[in-house]
């Protein structure tokens, strides 16, 4: 018995001490030629970065320091044919010897000195763009788009983001400067340090003469997928994004920022983007958006975003707030099998003095200071198809409940019901100032213009004026289509109350916000009826554009025609309905034989139909009714017989 126990002890001996020699063996083999290991896998990575991106990458050295510690030393990338782009003095890394048996590379710890990133770009010629190449992707994002799975695509930006980078990194000497034709600025970041996920640096920012210094620091957890970011001025001041200002001629700053953000990926494939960005104090200006800064006290996104292999969703919880008020949208992009947009907003009773308190600064100039009473509720629904605009959906109405004005800000809406100076301007410049009322040898009373001329611009403009409170959804939801398949803006869903908005109280404002502005002021004086529909009809055909420094239909009359505008006829008026969506194209109107275009033909025949149909003329009318006019007013030495006018210039009939 005693025997072969021995003999099974001397057997377990052999073996434990055949294992330790051969891992002795293996670990002198490593240490022998790990740094041959190591430099064979750096160049293989090397090589398929190289050729995916037509780059030189060098280095200096490669090896081992200590255990586990790898040192890079002189680091440079540059472009094929273009300037260096990267440039490291030092890079360690903390590795596990079985990564590198494994042939893979995984960080735990960073250090890295004096790093130059530097971009350059003259017009399409840079050092930088071709990383933005989307045909250069890694193979796994090739099989991802190859699967459209982007709830996947996701999941891989944010495991780079949360499990590569080392939970402790230091970063000195970091810098980026850039020459992007001749706009130069620059980041330099003296010191970053993570030590348990935390981190703090500053980072000086220069932009020509423009400097500041920005405090960053944050939090970074790998495990909870979590991320902290808050970004503040050293000093107290707002921070401006540089570069924008000298390339698009915008100011854009901020007080502060954060950012709170978390990740999760479903055992159904959903990825999950949950969290909350935050700006205080933002400013903006650019002459499209305001002639003035727009200010806001703080903009505050908390979304909900949900990726699956097809779609983008941003959930209804989602909360997007400016001042003291915000709303609930709910968005959904499917790319597969068809393109789908779906956009809504429910949101019900709100404060109508809190959301007209909030309205940014600087960007709705007449509503500033107003004071209301009230509540407000606003609906929005919209869905479209992309290969089917024509089963467009939209819906979208603002409604009150206890509302009412109790005091006018910057601009009274009802002065237009007295007699009142109006300035028409051309891009920003005022070219006329007159009156609109009786003193105006021009104008003429709602009774002193004939029918069948309001009919036709009614029919052309707005032939549903009198019917509706200032918007007609199904209006604009026909043009959102026609320019979605014409592919820019050919055609407008104003309304009459609309245009007399614009022209009377937002004329001199041309820039991207006017719209929003337009249509709370339009709501604003339909909804409190402080205008009559009559006079808004009235001021309008006084002061529309109707030729070159020509206002309003009398003007009209005696441009065109040499008459007052009581004596024009029905065809007479047609031509003149269809000059107010484009007043410059009468001088394309006839052809070289004095007769009116084709085009033209098919308008009068268009708008006649319709005021038939609304019985605003008779069938005598419809049937005598030739396209047939003669200029005798000063708009004869004008017309220009030699040229077509372009599809841009008759887009506006197809309206109708």
């Amino acid at each position: 018995m005693n025997y072969f126990n021995l003999k099974d002890s001397n057997r377990i001996r052999i073996v434990l001490l055949t294992t330790a020699g051969l891992l002795v063996l293996a670990t002198l083999l490593f240490f022998s030629f790990r740094n041959t290991v190591l430099r064979r896998i750096i160049n293989s990575k090397i090589n398929l970065v190289e050729q995916r991106y037509n780059l030189d990458i060098s280095y200096a050295d490669a090896r081992f320091k200590g255990l586990n510690t790898v040192s890079l030393v002189k680091l440079c990338v540059v472009p094929a044919g273009r300037d260096t782009l990267t440039t490291v003095d030092s890079l360690m890394v903390s590795v596990r010897p079985i990564d590198i048996i494994m042939n893979r590379l995984r960080f735990t710890n960073l250090t890295m000195v004096s790093t130059h990133i530097n971009l350059k770009r003259t017009g399409a010629i840079s050092n930088y763009l071709f990383l933005l190449d989307s045909r250069k992707e890694t193979p796994k994002a090739d099989s991802l788009r190859g699967e459209s799975d982007y709830g996947a695509r996701v999941a891989v930006i944010m495991d780079a983001l949360f499990n590569h980078i080392p939970s402790t990194t230091c970063i000195t000497d970091f810098r980026i400067t850039a020459d992007l034709d001749s706009n130069r600025f620059s980041f330099l970041m003296p010191g970053l340090h993570i030590r348990e996920r935390n981190f703090t640096t500053k980072i000086s920012v220069t932009d020509d003469t423009l400097q500041s210094e920005w405090l960053v620091a944050g939090h970074l957890d790998s495990r909870e997928k979590d991320l902290n970011l808050s970004i503040k001025s050293a000093d107290d001041k707002k921070l401006r994004i540089p570069y924008i200002q000298k390339r698009w001629n915008t100011t854009a700053a901020f007080d502060s920022a954060g950012l709170m953000l978390t990740f999760s990926r479903g055992k159904d494939g959903i990825s999950h983007l949950k969290g909350d960005a935050v700006l205080r104090g933002p400013l903006l200006n650019h002459r499209r958006i305001s002639p003035e800064d727009v200010e806001l006290k703080q903009s505050e996104i908390a979304f909900s975003i949900n990726v699956d292999k097809s779609s983008i969703e941003v959930d209804s919880s989602t909360f997007i707030s400016f001042n003291e008020t915000g709303f609930h949208p709910y968005v959904k992009y499917t790319l597969r099998p068809d393109k789908e947009l779906v956009i809504g907003i429910n949101e019900p009773e709100f404060d109508a003095q809190t959301f007209f308190n909030s309205l940014p600064a600087g960007l709705f100039s007449n509503l500033q200071g107003i004071k209301v009473r009230g509540n407000l509720s606003f609906r929005l629904h919209f869905q479209m198809a992309f290969n089917q605009p024509d089963s467009l959906q939209f819906d979208a109405a603002l409604r009150s409940k206890g509302f009412a004005v109790e005091q006018f800000g910057n601009t009274n809406f009802t002065y237009i019901n007295e007699p009142f100076l109006y300035t028409a301007y051309e891009n920003g410049e005022p070219v006329r100032i007159f009156m609109v009322g009786e003193e105006n040898p021009n104008f003429r009373r709602l009774d002193q213009i004939p029918d069948q001329l309001k009919h036709a611009i009614m029919t052309s403009e707005d032939g549903q004026f009198y019917g509706h409170n200032g918007f007609i959804p199904d209006a604009i939801r026909s043009s959102i289509i026609t320019n979605i398949k014409q592919k820019r803006f050919a055609r407008g869903g104003s309304t009459i109350s609309m245009q007399l908005v614009k022209n009377v109280f937002l004329n001199r404002n041309k820039n991207i916000t006017r719209k929003v502005e337009e249509m709370l002021i339009t709501w604003l004086i339909e909804s409190r009826q402080m205008v009559t529909k009559d006079r808004m009809l009235e001021v309008y055909l006084n002061i529309i554009e109707t030729g070159p420094l020509t206002y309003g239909v009398n003007e009209a009359a005696h441009f065109y025609f040499n008459k007052d505008v009581s004596k024009l006829t029905l065809a007479e008026s047609i031509y003149i309905a269809s000059i107010v969506p484009r007043p410059k194209l009468f001088r394309y109107s006839f052809d070289e034989e004095g007769k009116l275009r084709e085009y033209l033909a098919g308008y009068y025949s268009l708008v006649s139909g319709k005021m038939l149909n609304r019985e605003w003329i008779t069938q005598a009318d419809y049937d005598n009714l030739k396209p047939e006019i003669t200029l005798k007013g000063p708009a004869l030495q004008f017309i220009v017989t030699d040229t077509i006018p372009s599809e841009e210039e008759i887009i506006p009939f197809n309206k109708l």
